[in-house]
């Protein structure tokens, strides 16, 4: 009956540098998009430092410069890749996150990666004086100041998007929270309420038992009867775990009672297959439907009138309908003490506390006369027929 909710931790230190771009955050993380995004990502940066080169440099023909830096760029970016994929292995995250431990793995790894991918991007073009010309001081020096350009840059970008990441979550942790507490509020009300008989209808109840026992005592002893299962179903429902056939007991015994005080203005059925009778569904959930019909729809007419109960499986869902043939929309009200002061409201809003927009509610009139109460709640696998 009740649904958690639960948030995944956001953490975007291991995210894909293309994820800069919101267009890339569509697709999940996996072994063949971050390798696809790599060699984007190598692209993207070979146009750049190939535009640098044309114009600050050399004046090499373009496509010279172009096929340099994008084997140079890939051989670079996938070494980093690699390398990345090896140390989020090896090295606990709890030794490259916070304060200074975090900058420093996140410059070390792309260093060693430029350096080693020099290395292999000069060997494949077969520039074998370059591979230890990458290894002097000077080269190096470049190579470092150019990594932690890039790594800072990088850091920079993700660093903000993280923590909006993170307070997202946390307001979404905390809505979850909020959630979670108004469902255990409506649950506890609800199973207050089908602990309790209305005190007005109880004294009415008894105050007729009175009255008949010296004129009719067989029917006197059947109200206490009645009375009797009406309050044990209703101590049963206070421990939250109801079923629809526990309701339809307690249902049967209130409109028992109600029909031996109301006489021939009183007349009902219940029709509900016997295989949805082990439904779960929250306490007091369809007797407020039956007082509804009988304070608003029968006590106003002089003649009563006819309540149905009906229960079916639609769609995955339990339907539950009480259906009267009362004044309908529109007449004044004449409480006949038997109301527990739960409104079609009130139920309302305790089942979109319980179930989300899992649940609804529906009012609608009945022909030929009087009104039809819906209530549709989600059939839990094991309870579908």
């Amino acid at each position: 009956m009740q649904a958690s909710a639960t948030v995944a931790p956001v953490d975007l230190q291991d995210a894909h540098p293309l994820e800069l771009i919101p267009f890339f955050r569509r697709w999940p993380a996996g072994f063949w998009r971050d390798v696809i995004y790599t060699f984007i990502w190598n692209t993207l940066l070979a146009l750049v430092f190939a535009g640098i080169a044309m114009l600050f440099v050399q004046r090499a023909p373009l496509s010279r410069v172009l096929w340099l830096n994008f084997v140079f760029a890939q051989c670079v970016g996938y070494t980093i890749h690699v390398l990345f994929a090896f140390a989020l292995a090896a090295v606990p995250r709890e030794h490259r996150s916070g304060g200074w431990k975090r900058p420093l793995f996140y410059c070390a790894v792309p260093i060693v990666g430029v350096v080693v991918g020099f290395w292999i991007g000069a060997t494949v073009l077969g520039m074998g004086g370059y591979r230890f010309d990458v290894f002097s001081p000077r080269n190096v020096l470049a190579i470092v100041f150019t990594s932690l350009l890039i790594s800072g840059l990088m850091l920079a970008l993700f660093l903000p998007r993280e923590r909006a990441a993170k307070a997202e979550a946390q307001v979404a942790r905390e809505q979850a929270r909020v959630a979670a507490a108004e469902r255990e509020a409506a649950l506890a009300q609800m199973q207050a309420l089908a602990a309790q008989v209305e005190p007005h209808f109880l004294y009415n109840t008894l105050a007729h038992v009175e009255t008949l026992i010296d004129a009719e005592p067989a029917l006197a002893k059947r109200m206490l009867a009645r009375l009797s299962t009406l309050l044990r179903a209703s101590a049963k429902g206070a421990n939250g775990v109801a079923t629809l056939g526990a309701e339809l007991e307690h249902t049967r015994a209130y409109l028992d009672i109600l029909a031996m005080r109301m006489g021939p203005r009183l007349a009902w059925t219940v029709d509900v297959p016997d295989r949805l009778l082990g439904a779960r569904v929250p306490p007091s959930v369809v007797q407020p439907l039956v007082e509804n019909a009988v304070k608003h729809g029968l006590e106003p007419r002089v003649e009563g009138g006819t309540i149905r109960v009906s229960a079916r499986e639609d769609g995955g869902a339990l339907a539950i309908e009480v259906a009267d043939t009362g004044a309908g929309f529109g007449v004044a009200q004449a409480p006949l003490g038997g109301s527990t002061g739960l409104g079609l409201t009130g139920l309302k809003a305790r089942l979109a506390a319980l179930y989300g927009g899992a649940a609804s509610l529906s009012i609608a009139e009945n022909r030929p006369s009087g009104v039809r109460v819906t209530v549709r709640l989600p059939l839990a696998p094991g309870d579908r027929p």
